[in-house]
């Protein structure tokens, strides 16, 4: 599908066909129009009384495999600007930390992004391990009072909707590679705290257009979350899609007691991904998209107060000590592995002592 073009007629009938299949098992009457009572602004709630932390540091789950070379890890470069476009810092979290590692950069950030891409989901690979660790980290620090948002893409809602389960085989396979598609909101999205918070013509431009950019090869259907108990009862689901193929998938959720938000889209990549080899959304109405999903999950992880020790720690954790390599000229195998920039780390115990600007240890 180009970026730009509406749905074709076909398609909309695939969709259509797709809500009234798709309606026994939401909430009320099915998928639906832009819920009513979205508006601009966020709720007024509690958390409006909350102080507000100015200088938030969103931590970033690196992943092996393509792009990076062997036994390194990567984040792939357009998710650290997508959060800085938003107000905030990246702390890069190795996939391959030992947990007292894990457990001291948790302590750092005030918020915590899972990226898309093909890292192995099961027990005993790093990545999947360092991921439950943060997600359980999370939901202890919300249940202490100690709001902390997450926010997943692609294979971040893939991989919390393993964590929530522990069913390694939750998920399914969708024909849903570069194929940018609109958000069918569902009943239960007009709750929707994440949908409250974006502006009204954002809600109806993800909705009405194809500049939701999914890349996905696997996904949830959801008659898999609402056969599953535990996926149920932690999640709401916000919105469907359709692949190629004519076959609807989970494409937005959100936590129904946490601050926790995953997308099968990328907001990253619209206005930060230029690959010739995708057909990326690049409207303006695609970027304003992104720029706001972005503004929602910055304004969350303002309300959480973790800091470091002190300036030197925290100096010493950014991402600026890295430096994000051109890998827009070649082209790598695998799933998310077409960027145009990534940042690559060695592995853990090598970046943590390489980043170091002074004789402090950070571990």
């Amino acid at each position: 599908m180009q970026p730009n073009r509406l749905p074709s007629a076909g398609q909309a009938t695939q969709m259509l066909k797709c809500m009234m299949l798709c309606s026994w098992a939401l909430v009320g009457a099915g998928a639906s129009r832009m819920p009513e009572g979205i508006t601009g602004f966020m709720q007024q709630d509690a958390k409006e009384q909350q102080p507000i932390n100015d200088r938030p540091i969103i931590g970033i789950l690196s992943q092996p495999g393509d792009p990076a070379p062997k036994n390194m890890s990567y984040i792939a470069a357009s998710y650290v600007k997508w959060v800085e476009s938003a107000g905030a810092r990246v702390v890069p979290i190795f996939y391959d930390m030992s947990e007292e590692q894990v457990r001291q950069r948790f302590n750092v950030i005030n918020g915590l992004l899972i990226p898309g891409g093909g890292a192995n989901l099961s027990p005993g690979h790093k990545f999947y391990d360092t991921a439950n660790l943060l997600v359980e980290l999370a939901i202890q620090a919300n249940d202490k009072g100690d709001y902390f948002p997450v926010q997943g893409t692609c294979l971040g809602l893939e991989t919390l909707s393993i964590i929530i389960t522990r069913n390694y085989t939750i998920l399914g396979h969708f024909n849903a590679l570069d194929a940018a598609a609109p958000l069918m909101y569902t009943d239960v999205a007009r709750e929707s705290h994440f949908l409250k918070s974006l502006p009204k013509d954002v809600c109806r431009s993800l909705q009405d257009q194809p500049i939701a950019m999914e890349n996905h090869g696997k996904g949830l259907s959801l008659a898999a979350v609402k056969e599953n108990k535990r996926l149920d009862d932690f999640f709401n689901v916000i919105s469907l899609s359709v692949d190629k193929s004519g076959n609807p998938y989970v494409s937005t959720i959100e936590a129904k007691e946490y601050p926790i938000v995953a997308t099968q889209w990328h907001p990253e990549k619209n206005p930060f991904e230029w690959t010739a080899s995708l057909s990326i959304p690049h409207s303006s109405e695609a970027v304003r998209m992104s720029q706001e999903v972005g503004n929602f999950f910055i304004a969350e992880a303002r309300l959480n107060m973790h800091h470091s020790h002190n300036l030197a720690e925290e100096d010493d954790l950014l991402i600026y000590n890295w430096h994000a390599e051109y890998t827009g000229r070649r082209s790598y195998d695998g799933e998310e592995a077409a960027f145009e920039q990534a940042y690559f780390f060695p592995p853990a115990s090598a970046a943590s002592v390489s980043s170091r600007n002074s004789s402090k240890s950070i571990e």
